[in-house]
């Protein structure tokens, strides 16, 4: 089973063209640091039914680099609670794709680090508006623990906040 922690841990990233960058004509690619907060909207373990919000909340910090106006690799890291009791830690590479301003997909590869290592794919979606240097974003993930063999499912929402530098 899936700890809440790796599916939430993927949740995270996201963003279309900063507007400084279309404002200055910058080309040079633009590093940002970002901060999230998400949670498990609903959970199936492997052959079950569903069973609900599992009452976690995931808190990530990260690091993205914007290779093109458009294409952004990530890492965001962090740990997850269970009803306010520490119950994982994860590393989340990512791929970001703005397909607009203010739409993009993401790939994100969530892996668990802590208490047992997994590899948990996150498809999403995301929406982001720019603010000059800052950009707030939401992003909605599906999630498969396929790391073990014994595949599960779970949706996922996180809030997230960029900086750009």
């Amino acid at each position: 089973m899936i700890r809440a922690g790796a599916v939430l841990a993927g949740v995270l990233i996201v963003f279309g063209v900063p507007a400084w960058a279309e404002e200055s004509g910058s080309s040079t690619p633009a590093n940002y640091v970002a901060g999230f907060v998400g949670t498990t909207l609903d959970y199936r373990p492997p052959g079950g039914t569903w069973e609900g919000w599992p009452h976690d909340v995931t808190t990530l910090g990260g690091y993205g680099r914007q290779l093109t106006p458009t294409v952004a690799l990530e890492l965001d890291l962090g740990p997850t609670f269970v009803r306010g009791s520490y119950s994982g830690f994860s590393l989340t590479p990512g791929l970001v794709w703005a397909l607009h301003p203010n739409v993009y997909l993401a790939a994100r590869f969530a892996i668990p680090v802590d208490p047992e290592t997994n590899l948990v794919l996150l498809p999403g979606v995301g929406l982001s508006r720019a603010f000059v240097r800052v950009m707030p974003t939401l992003e909605l993930n599906v999630s498969s623990a396929v790391g073990r063999g014994d595949p599960d499912l779970g949706v996922s929402l996180t809030a997230g906040l960029l900086i750009f530098f």
